[in-house]
């Protein structure tokens, strides 16, 4: 579930999954881990997923994993 609010100087809040921007089309889900195009990352947005117990994720400045 996404909600999102509109303050009085135009910024805009949103409640929600946290996905890591990759590269320039593809985006990390911050909980799972798992990579995904926008329309993909869009829809899981909306569903339940669970935390690896090692997450890995990949800086797009360097290429490194962490």
């Amino acid at each position: 579930m996404t909600v999102k609010t509109t303050h009085c100087c135009g910024r805009d809040d949103q409640i929600g999954k946290v996905f890591f921007a990759v590269g320039r089309d593809v985006r990390q889900c911050l909980v799972c881990g798992e990579l995904f195009d926008r329309k993909a990352a869009a829809d899981h947005a909306e569903v339940d997923c669970y935390p690896l117990l090692e997450l890995s994720v990949v800086y797009p400045s360097t290429g490194e994993q962490h």
